[in-house]
């Protein structure tokens, strides 16, 4: 006679098994408790904390799975490997591969671990099930059903028969294993009067309860507990309940085998609520409850973030209540959705939390970086892969490794380096010749160089022998071996020593969790040798299988121990032992959920099955029914429950409450229902951050002059004298801190003065640039992160704007001092080519290492600068022929020390540089600056600090009072070609003229008098130029009286500057030109700044496009 111990709450099953065994083991009678593999542990603790016995040697608590491997070593039955989970994984996985080419609608899936999965469980239910030929014949052979149902039928009956040929004479798995043990349970005379007792199982499989039906025969004493209400049982009708159905049909199905006795545990839940939800929950016809619920709660939140910020106010509204956070459990509907941001805020909030849930191994840190170290090897060294695992923490690099772990990253990634490249010393030496005139820089590359390769030897030692078989085809046991090989290795250990020896204290259950990852993950490396043996495979075949056996094994994680919310799901039994129950995410999106997707036969096809007569058995049961038996089940032990839903997900689609909400609404129509509004004292006092919140906003709106009542000035007085008078004992999150409070409400990004100490420090200094001065007329805080605290940027492989202006200039200046001692009438295209190609080659070797200079993308570009460097070197003779002027000297320095001298602004401080060409006609000088880039002179850019170069470079060429010389023009020469859009045909001299205007000189003229222009152009014609631009105004030729106007204005202006810089004012003070235009739209500091378009407007100073020389002159006679 089989014993089923029958109750709706499952604890007082589990309860009643443990006394019943207690009361054996005083009859000294052998127990055995079996239960699902997932509650073993728990069930071990649960039995020994539940009997008066603290051990016993006539119980064991078992899986299915140790029964078996129990009774085999009693029998001593020989048999083939074992075949758990995670080698069926791998073997199906390998199964899959070799017979893609074979399926049409799984190919491609070898390597989907869900897909394996689910495969792996259809495969375990036909054998549970005694599926046959003839079950794939029936369907085969059926004309009704739907072609693809068919073929996903054929397919699977092919990957089927292949896995059953693999298992042949090899490997054994766990059904067929069970079926040996049912047929040999006959010679179990030990199990004679021993009492069996199942508990947890929802069902049990035809093949199981056969091996029930064996132990009965030899004698054993069955008991089988059913989570099931006895009312149901005995009047299903009556009940009207069809999730109950797949309980029933288990009972009836051990009325096949013996007599039963049905043991009805009678308790009723003493909350009316809670019990009259139970007894009508998903019922066809529920009875109302018209009385207001004391134990039930509906909360309605804006967001998924909204309802976990909900969330954590209510729970922390229990404990200070009295309530435990051990009595406490959160059910998530959707773990994607909720459990990250749980993490998030309930850490915030300082709410301690255990997230129960099965851990797989390719989710552990550890296991990730050892992942992404062979995929550093079968994906070539992706910038991912390297990342994961050189900055893991889990790699023992050894003394300074960080520092010389950014140094290799930023090299591999500057210098583009991929693949096999990191093997090639090439990439990895200095250039000595290109450093050997800065001793300085050269030692900081050879530092820099030595870290690079200090990394990179290790990684040479770690995977240099793996990645010279990558590609190859060899055994696949040999494979394994140099995989194996490449782990056995001092850093690896010593890497894995080092982490734990660091998360010890603090993290004590990453530590636990880490102890078993080697062993699982060596083991996982020995069952993929043993399945694929000699088998000839590639590296990215057992990389992916290494990955799937890693996403198929578990890691076991310590149950919660002391005071903490338990966070789950609706499959976690746990989550029963909790008596406050909110479930979170109740919507039409995640309640009950939409698992179908998650499984091989769809419900469609499922019916469409049944309504040809073939019986799926397993797949009556539907998911969604599971879960919301799982939920009756959690009322059955709730003394509290809160349903919670959000409008909105984190991905913005809307969401309606759950179908099941709305039932539970029609039975409560009085239910306890709650919009929490966290503005409203009686929930943000709940919470130390609302708190905070609320005191900011209330703060702001009395800053910002707004009505604020009289009753929340008095909360911020109280509550920001309560955060001061317990500053030393406040024991919430940091957030909460008076200090931080006050920083948090006083903050600005606005920059102080610097102290007298660090200004002297930065800039004790009388000597300035031009770029220095424009910089800070730009933004003062560029200027100090620039100039003051010299930061700079990565250098990548890339040539930059700014080396790419070094090498034109300095080909321009090879090539101008060259002309100034040539006859220009005498050099042709030819001599002219040969000029420029030597000394574009020059300038290459100036400005960029061989490594840079030998690389293809920069070849490309540097090519395309020379074809406009040969334009722009006729562009100069041309030029010169056309003037008066003739090349005086280039790349002139104007300084101490210089042919020209300094320009002082003031008493003390000075301006010095190089002017790049000089240009002569008797003692008059033409100035000419190279610009790569577009640049305009424009007056009102010259008045406001900006574009001063052109003026201050005659400024110095005037100062040179001994020759009497006088500069009357300085000119941007523009290098750079520019693609111009042709709306309409042009002949080729429409074509040129575009062109020449486009490369027409333009700058500062002083008229000294009529005949300056034609000395520049000895062709104009008064009003127009084919070498100089004049704008409209002609704003850009000034008088002799003009030019002392602006040169006064200009050094008054510039020695304002210097002034600020040397007191320290680093405010942001961004210039704006207009609102599309503005300093900070491709500044490399913006990070550093944290300047805020949207807030920070005030902080703007806006460009004087008004300003004119006329204004300028009025103010200085006003003087």
């Amino acid at each position: 006679m089989i014993k089923i111990i029958m109750s709706k709450f499952p604890k007082e099953n589990s309860f009643y098994i443990y006394k019943d065994i207690e009361k054996n083991l005083d009859k000294k009678e052998k127990a055995f408790l079996i239960v699902p593999e997932q509650y073993t542990l728990e069930s071990d603790m649960d039995f020994i904390d539940s009997i008066k016995y603290k051990s016993v040697m006539d119980a064991k608590v078992l899986s299915f799975s140790s029964l078996i491997s129990y009774i085999s070593q009693r029998l001593s039955l020989k048999k083939n490997e074992n075949l758990n989970q995670v080698s069926k994984a791998i073997l199906l996985t390998s199964v899959l591969d070799e017979i893609d080419n074979k399926l049409k609608l799984f190919s491609n899936k070898s390597f989907d671990i869900d897909f394996v999965n689910n495969l792996s469980d259809f495969f375990s239910n036909i054998k549970e099930y005694y599926f046959d030929d003839e079950f794939f014949g029936k369907i085969n052979k059926n004309e009704n059903l739907d072609p693809m149902t068919k073929l996903k039928f054929e397919e699977i009956k092919l990957i089927y028969d292949s896995y059953i040929k693999k298992l042949e004479n090899s490997y054994i798995d766990k059904e067929d294993e069970l079926e040996i043990i049912k047929d040999n349970i006959k010679y179990c005379d030990f199990f004679k009067n021993v009492n069996f007792y199942f508990d947890k199982f929802d069902f049990l499989s035809d093949l199981k309860i056969d091996f029930i039906k064996e132990l009965i025969k030899i004698g054993a004493k069955v008991t089988i507990s059913i989570c099931l209400d006895w009312k149901y049982y005995e009047n299903n009708i009556a009940g009207d309940m069809d999730i109950f159905d797949q309980a029933i049909r288990f009972v009836e199905s051990l009325k096949n085998i013996d007599k039963i006795k049905i043991i009805n545990l009678e308790k009723e839940n003493e909350l009316l609520d809670i019990k009259h939800l139970y007894e009508n929950f998903e019922k066809y016809n529920p009875q109302i409850y018209q009385e207001k619920t004391e134990n039930i709660n509906l909360v309605e939140s804006i967001s998924s973030t909204n309802e976990i910020e909900n969330s954590s106010l209510i729970i922390e509204k229990l404990i200070r209540e009295g309530h435990r956070y051990s009595e406490i459990s959160l059910v998530l509907a959707n773990s994607d959705e909720y459990e990250n941001l749980v993490k998030r805020i309930f850490a915030r909030s300082e709410i301690p939390i255990f997230v129960d849930k099965t851990k797989k191994l390719s989710d552990n840190h550890i296991l990730k970086t050892w992942l992404s170290m062979i995929r550093l090897v079968v994906f070539n060294f992706r910038k991912t892969d390297l990342e994961a695992f050189i900055r893991s923490n889990v790699i023992d690099f050894g003394e300074n490794a960080y520092e010389r772990i950014l140094d290799f990253q930023n090299y591999i990634e500057n210098r583009k380096i991929k693949g096999a490249m990191i093997f090639d010393d090439k990439y990895f030496v200095l250039d000595e010749k290109f450093y050997e005139n800065d001793e300085k820089l050269k030692k900081e590359k050879e530092d820099e160089l030595k870290n690079v390769n200090s990394i990179r030897k290790i990684l040479f030692d770690l995977l240099y022998d793996l990645y010279k078989i990558r590609n190859e085809k060899i055994k696949a046991n040999d494979l394994v071996k140099e995989i194996y090989k490449s782990f056995d290795k001092k850093i690896i250990k010593s890497g894995f020593n080092h982490y734990q020896e660091n998360i010890r204290e603090n993290r004590l259950e990453i530590f636990e969790e880490n102890k078993q990852v080697w062993d699982k993950f060596l083991t996982n490396l020995e069952q993929i040798a043993t399945i694929l043996s000699d088998s000839p495979t590639k590296l990215k075949k057992i990389y992916k299988l290494i990955e799937n056996s890693c996403k198929a094994t578990s890691i076991g994680i310590i149950p919660p121990a002391i005071d903490q919310v338990l966070v789950g799901d609706f499959s976690r039994d746990r989550i029963n032992d909790r008596k406050i129950k909110i479930f979170v995410g109740m919507t039409d999106i995640y309640f009950p959920g939409n698992n179908n997707s998650e499984m091989l036969i769809s419900e469609n096809e499922k019916t469409a099955l049944e309504n040809e007569g073939i019986d799926l058995k397993i797949y009556k049961e539907k998911k969604d029914d599971k879960i919301i038996l799982n939920l009756l089940r959690m009322f059955t032990s709730s003394q509290k429950i809160i349903f919670s839903y959000s409008l909105i997900n984190k991905e913005n689609d809307p969401m309606n409450r759950a179908t099941s909400i709305s039932d539970i609404i029609n039975i409560f129509p009085n239910i306890s229902y709650k919009k929490i509004a966290q503005s409203k004292f009686d929930f943000i006092k709940y919470s130390t951050d609302l708190l905070d919140l609320k005191a900011f906003q209330i703060l702001w709106n009395i800053k910002n002059k707004e009505d604020t009542k009289k009753s929340e000035k008095e909360f911020v007085k109280s509550y920001l004298k309560f955060k001061k008078d317990n500053i030393e004992n406040y024991n919430y999150s940091k957030n909460s801190s008076y200090d931080l409070f006050l920083k948090g409400f006083t903050y600005s990004n606005d920059k102080n003065l610097l102290t007298p100490e660090i200004s002297k420090k930065l800039y004790d200094k009388n000597k300035f640039s031009v770029s220095e001065i424009e910089t800070y007329a730009k933004c003062p805080y560029k200027y100090f992160i620039n100039y003051g605290l010299r930061a700079k940027e990565n250098k990548n492989l890339d040539v930059d704007n700014l080396e790419i202006g070094n090498i034109v200039h300095y080909n321009m200046e090879n090539i101008s001092k060259k002309l100034i001692d040539m006859d220009l009438k005498e050099v042709d295209d030819e001599k002219l080519e040969n000029l420029v190609k030597e000394s574009f080659q020059k300038a290459i070797e100036n400005s960029l290492d061989l490594g840079r200079a030998n690389d293809n993308k920069n070849k490309f570009i540097l090519s395309n600068i020379y074809e406009s460097t040969q334009k722009s070197s006729k562009k100069i003779i041309n030029q010169i022929k056309e003037g008066n002027f003739k090349i005086d000297s280039v790349e002139e320095k104007y300084g101490k020390g210089g042919k020209y001298p300094e320009v002082y602004v003031d008493d003390k401080n000075y301006l010095e540089g190089r002017i790049d060409r000089i240009d002569k006609c008797d003692n008059l000088l033409r100035i000419i600056d190279y610009k790569t880039g577009s640049k305009e002179i424009k007056i009102y850019n010259l008045l406001n600090g900006l574009d001063l170069q052109l003026f201050v470079y005659m400024l110095a060429a005037k100062e040179k009072k001994s020759e009497n010389l006088f500069p009357v023009a300085s000119f941007y020469f523009p290098l750079k070609d520019e693609v111009k859009k042709l709306e309409k045909n042009y002949d080729k001299d429409e074509i040129k003229k575009i062109y020449d205007d486009k490369t027409k000189m333009n700058g500062l003229i002083i008229k000294i008098d009529e005949e300056i222009l034609n000395l520049l152009d000895k062709n104009f014609d008064g009003k127009k130029s084919d070498i100089f631009k004049i704008t409209r105004s002609k704003d850009n030729i000034f008088s002799l009286e003009e030019e002392k106007i602006v040169e006064k204005f200009i050094k008054k202006l510039i020695s304002s500057y210097i002034s600020e810089i040397k007191n320290g004012n680093i405010k942001l003070n961004p210039l704006r030109i207009n609102q599309n235009s503005y300093e900070c739209i491709n500044c490399p500091y913006k990070s550093i700044c944290k300047f805020d378009y949207t807030r920070d407007q005030d902080k703007f100073h806006d460009i004087n496009k008004n300003i004119s020389i006329n204004d300028i002159k009025k103010e200085q006679s006003d003087e």
